[in-house]
């Protein structure tokens, strides 16, 4: 099948004009999943350590300020 598309200018302009959304999409799905996961494991930690949970939640916070005060 892929040996009769013909791979002029034009085919390869609309797969690479759908591949690049789908690479964005898978990308940023990839990064939200390995971004939770971290936060996961930050928490499952200072649960271990035994911090209290206001001072989970203030680490937490303090995180998603990208350190803006």
């Amino acid at each position: 099948m892929l040996a009769e598309i013909v791979w002029n200018v034009a085919t390869i302009a609309v797969v690479g004009g759908l591949a690049i959304p789908l690479v964005a999409i898978i990308g940023g799905v990839w990064h939200k999943t390995v971004k939770t996961n971290a936060e996961h494991d930050l928490k499952r930690s200072m649960i271990e350590r035994g911090m209290s949970v206001e001072d989970i939640e203030r680490v937490m916070r303090a995180g998603k300020s990208g350190g803006k005060h």
